[in-house]
């Protein structure tokens, strides 16, 4: 179970969670792609759109980071940390937000292909069948194995295989939080199941206490 304590997943805070901010049909058709687990440049020839669906539209100003579907939108300033990683099978495509006529730009919708199957099957819990995929995953734990056998660099960032959740290295959410990014927290998948909507102050002070 070592690399249970390593990951971590990304979740909206106080200050994102109160908007619920979506693609518009002005997006680049390419971007329906986003779930897919290999690159999609060629398809992409233009940018997203993204606009709010629920939450009070007159007091919004973006953040660093919003849950937008399927692994998030992000700023300029958080793009530029998880390039300095030189992430292999990570990917960014600009994103215009529209909202009362104001237009933020230097956005991008992420795609993480990067993938590895990776959950442990037995001490992981989940609702269905594990070998078809066809399941509701309620708590993960990650298979030493298989991440034994991947090179630091290509597991810092990656989706499971087998469901979509985008996973991140400790090394890099150390370097998210020393930037003081602004809508995120980051939630250890030990933590993660059902309902878990944000990490706690206990956690972040356990995350430094175990680094």
């Amino acid at each position: 179970m070592k690399y249970d304590r390593q990951y971590y997943l990304l979740t909206e805070d106080s200050q994102s969670a109160p908007y619920m901010l979506s693609k518009s049909e002005k997006s680049d058709d390419g971007l329906l792609k986003l779930l897919s687990m290999r690159s999609i440049k060629r398809k992409v020839l233009g940018p997203g759109y993204v606009h709010i669906t629920m939450g009070d539209d007159g007091n919004f100003k973006p953040c660093d980071y919003h849950e937008v579907l399927p692994a998030g939108l992000v700023s300029e300033k958080f793009k530029n940390i998880l390039d300095s990683f030189q992430l292999p099978g990570v990917d960014f495509y600009p994103a215009y937000i529209e909202n009362r006529g104001n237009i933020w730009k230097e956005h991008y919708l992420i795609h993480i292909w990067q993938n590895h199957r990776a959950l442990h099957p037995k001490r992981s819990v989940y609702d269905g069948t594990y070998e078809d995929d066809r399941f509701i995953l309620e708590k993960m734990s990650l298979n030493e194995e298989v991440l034994n056998k991947v090179p630091l660099h290509e597991r810092l960032v990656f989706r499971l295989n087998e469901d979509p959740q985008y996973l991140y290295h400790e090394s890099v959410v150390v370097a998210l939080k020393a930037a003081g990014l602004t809508g995120v927290n980051f939630l250890n998948i030990q933590n993660w199941g059902p309902g878990s909507a944000f990490s706690t102050e206990e956690e972040e002070d356990d995350f430094y206490n175990n680094l």
